[in-house]
Order: C-alpha cells, then structure tokens, then sequence
C-alpha cells in the first residue's frame, strides 16, 4: 500500500490545519459555548449572564413539561422509525430479488426524501390551531366550530392528524433506510443463499435464518441514525 511521505512538516501543517481550524471554529467551539450558558443564567434584556451551576437542570428535569416533552418525542421517534425499517426493509428484499419493476422502485424510494416531516408537522399545527391558523378565521365567523380541547369528536381528529405525521416521518426515511438495507442485502454472499436453496430453505426461511442475522450491524446502524435523525428535525 502506498503512502504519502512529506520532507517538510510545514507542508503537512499547511494541509491539515484549515480542516483543524473549521473542526474548531464550527463544531468544538460552539459545543464549548452551549456547555459553559447551560452553567449560566442570561439577563432578561442582555449585558452578560451570571453563574448559577445546576440550577438550569434541577428546573429543567423538575418540569412535568419537559418529561411530557420527552415522552411524546420517544414515542414519535420510535413509532416513525419502526414503520420506516420496516417498509424500507420490505422493499429492499423485493428489490434485491428483481423482481419485475424493481429499477423502477429503486428510483421511486428516493423521492419521499425531499419531503420534510417537520414542514408537514408545521403545516398541520397552522391549518388546526383554534387560535392561529386557518380554523381561527373561521372560529370568528361561527364561534367554537373548531375547538379540539372542548370537542371529543375533534380531538380524535387531532390524533389521526398526529398518526399521519408519525407517517409522514417514516416516509421521509424510507429511501434512506432502503438504500442501506439493499446494499447489505448485496453484501451478503449469493453462495449462502444458494447453499440455503439447495437444503430446502424457501424465501422466508432464508431471509430469517441467512439475511437477517447478517443485517444486525445495519439494522442498529440504522435505528440511531433515524432516531437521532428525527429527533434533530422534531427540534428545529
């Protein structure tokens, strides 16, 4: 293997340090700052902060908001990311057998990735709210016709809203998801599965016996990149 020799070390130096630089200023840096103000408390209209340890966290995880907070990410995070693996997952089985139209399906998962959950999410919070978005308006033409908190009726609508988010979520991920489980479908040797094939093993038989164990790295891979994934776009 070939490597790469320098006579000069300031050549090296040159090199590397605008990467070290931009690990520094956008990524060490900021991480620096965020640790040091969760330690601090800001002054309502500027001119510095003043130290208060831990108080930030003991009002932070006293805050019954907060765990509600958490409880409904983890359940939005997990729901989204189980549909996601799973579709995916399904489609790439089909894919990586070719059966007829998988270039076609190939092309057509990508798309959904253009589509962002939380552009959904925000859509829906505006067109829904009783206060501020498109039901407002008609809240003073017709009072109370749109009011999820008093009507039970409108409430569960509001929860079929929320599923189609969790949905919409999982759409989002799909073409990611199935792009990893078609490669590590491709990885794993055709020799195993025709020695599979050729003691009796059927498709289902071989997918849980040989395809699956195989594809734990991936699906582990892929179960923190989504969670950490939509967790990152629920909070922006």
């Amino acid at each position: 293997m070939r490597r790469a020799y320098f006579s000069n070390n300031w050549v090296a130096a040159l090199m590397v340090n605008p990467q070290l630089l931009i690990i520094l200023v956008f990524f060490y840096w900021p991480t620096s700052q965020a640790i040091y103000w969760a330690f601090t408390l800001e002054q309502p209209w500027g001119g510095g902060n003043t130290w208060v340890g831990l108080d930030n966290f003991r009002a932070v995880l006293g805050n019954l908001v907060y765990w509600q907070s958490v409880k409904v990410s983890i359940i939005f995070a997990l729901a989204s990311s189980a549909l996601a693996m799973m579709l995916a997952l399904t489609l790439a089985l089909f894919a990586d057998r070719q059966l007829a139209g998988f270039k076609a399906c190939r092309i057509g998962v990508i798309w959904p990735y253009a589509v962002a959950a939380p552009a959904v999410g925000l859509a829906f919070r505006f067109v829904f709210n009783p206060n501020a978005g498109l039901f407002s308006y008609i809240n003073t033409v017709i009072p109370d016709l749109w009011n999820p908190t008093l009507n039970g009726t409108q409430a569960l609508i509001m929860v079929i809203m929320v599923i189609m988010v969790i949905i919409a979520g999982a759409w989002k991920l799909v073409s990611y998801n199935f792009i990893f489980f078609l490669a590590a479908l491709q990885s794993i040797p055709r020799s195993l599965l025709e020695a599979s094939a050729m003691d009796g093993a059927r498709v289902l038989r071989r997918m849980r016996d040989v395809q699956l164990p195989l594809m734990v790295p991936t699906f582990f891979f892929i179960l923190v990149i989504n969670i950490t994934g939509l967790q990152r776009s629920r909070s922006s």
